[in-house]
C-alpha cells in the first residue's frame, strides 16, 4: 500500500481548489519524531524542567548520558524539549550536545 508518492504533475486540474490546503502526506512529515544524539564533554547532560541558564542547577529534574539518543518534541532558542522528561541545551560555547540524527530533519 502506497502513502504517499510524488505527484507527477503540478498543473492537477483541482490544484486551485486546493490551495492551502495540506495534504497526509504533508501531515505526516511534519509529525515524524526528530531524534537527537546526546554528545557530552563530561560524560551526562543535564535536563531542566524548563529553558534559560544552562548552568543554574536548582532546576535540574535529570540526567542524558554520552550516546543516549531522545525524541525531541520543540524546540526554543538553543533548547529541546524532549521525552526524557524536560528540556536540554543543544548548543553552547560553540559545542554541539544534542545531535539531530541524520534522516530526521
Amino acid at each position: 500500500m502506497i502513502l504517499c508518492q510524488k505527484k507527477s504533475s503540478s498543473h492537477h486540474p483541482l490544484r486551485p481548489l486546493l490551495k492551502g490546503v495540506t495534504s497526509p502526506c504533508q501531515e505526516l512529515k511534519k509529525e515524524q519524531p526528530r531524534r537527537y544524539l546526546v554528545q557530552t564533554q563530561r560524560g551526562f547532560l543535564n535536563v531542566h524542567s524548563e529553558p534559560g541558564d544552562p548552568y543554574r542547577s536548582d532546576n535540574v529534574v535529570g540526567r542524558l548520558f554520552e550516546g543516549d539518543i531522545v525524541i525531541g518534541i520543540q524546540e526554543q532558542d538553543q533548547w529541546l524539549l524532549h521525552e526524557a522528561g524536560g528540556w536540554s541545551i543543544r548548543f553552547h560555547g560553540g559545542f554541539e550536545w544534542l545531535k539531530l540524527l541524520d534522516g530526521d530533519g
